[in-house]
Parts: C-alpha cells; structure tokens; sequence
C-alpha cells in the first residue's frame, strides 16, 4: 500500500516536472493563443454538460430501471435567447429496462413538444431535462417529467411523458398543474 502511495506521488512529481519543462512560448505567442482562445470559447454556443441519472421503480409487480442521459446535441439548430446568447439544444435518450429486459428506449428532442409550444416558448428555449415521476407513476402507466426553457432560468413549461405498461403507444400530456414558483412553504 506504502509503495503505490509513493509510486502514484512520483508519477505525480514526474508530470508536474515535464509540464513545467514542457515546450516555451514567447509572451507574445502566449498572449496571442490565449486571447484567440477565449475569443472562441466566448463566441461559441454554450453546450450544458451531459448529465445521467438512473431511477427504479416497482410498478404492477415488476421492476422498472429507466436510465435518463441529457447531451447538448450539436445536430439540433442552435439556439438564441433574448440577450443574444447562443446555445446548442439538447437531446435526451431514455431507456427503461423491465425484469432487466428492454422495455422502452426513445430519444426526445424539444421537437417532440412542440406542439404545445406557444410561439414565444419556442424562442430561446432548450429541452432541459427528464426525470422519472414516482409520484405521478402508477399500476398502468410509467411517466416521465419534462422540461423546456431557458438554460440557467430553469423555469418554462413542463410535461409529462406517459408510458403504458401493457405496451401501448407512449404519449406527452403538457403540466397543467406546473409549479415553478419556489413558493411551496410560504402558501396558506
């Protein structure tokens, strides 16, 4: 154990010492690689981080493990907000295993909602995510919340995606009964 500790500290040292010794750049050089690099980085379209999450859920006697993974998706149109700020839209791929079978597996863009988009919610909006609804679930049916709006706001219309346990066509059901306020404690 002592030995690896020591082998991964010179492994370490060793690194350190190599980029320290590594290739020199005049200051102009360097000036000019890092300005072009933040220029690049500031002009780009932002790309969120793919996020991954899995749930269980014990459903009409069996067991469900749904995988949901969010990815920017640089295929998708880029998209705008109203400050000018440019995005890359996102995809998210879910997969649900039943009894450890396949049991569902489809991919979700912001295209899939948009027919209960108003205009204006389409503009400068991404899908921001889903997630498995435990408390919306139930004997018949598997759902799945999701998102749309304005990267960093995280608030916009939200949804629920329904998933038939006999098999059935799944569908997407707009959340009437959304709340995004953050206001829970504070009702009467």
């Amino acid at each position: 154990m002592k030995q690896t500790i020591l082998y991964a500290c010179l492994l370490f040292l060793c690194c350190c010492f190599t980029a320290a010794c590594g290739d020199k750049k005049t200051q102009g050089e360097a000036a000019t690689a890092d300005s072009l690099a933040q220029t690049t980085a500031k002009d780009a379209p932002y790309e969120e981080p793919e996020l991954k999450n899995t749930f269980t859920a014990k459903l009409a006697g069996k067991n469900f493990e749904i995988t949901v993974v969010r990815r920017a998706d640089k295929s998708l149109p880029v998209v705008t907000d109203e400050l000018g700020k440019q995005f890359y839209d996102n995809r998210v791929d879910v997969t649900i295993l039943s009894d450890g079978e396949p049991f569902f597996e489809r991919s979700y863009t912001k295209e899939a909602f948009a027919d209960f988009l108003s205009s204006a919610e389409k503009q400068g909006t991404v899908l921001l995510g889903m997630a498995y609804d435990s408390e919306k679930s139930d004997a018949s049916t598997l759902r799945l919340g999701a998102q749309i709006g304005q990267v960093g706001i995280e608030e916009g219309p939200a949804f629920s995606v329904e998933i038939p346990l006999d098999g059935g066509a799944s569908s997407i059901v707009r959340d009437q009964e959304q709340d995004t306020t953050g206001n829970d404690a504070f009702e009467d």
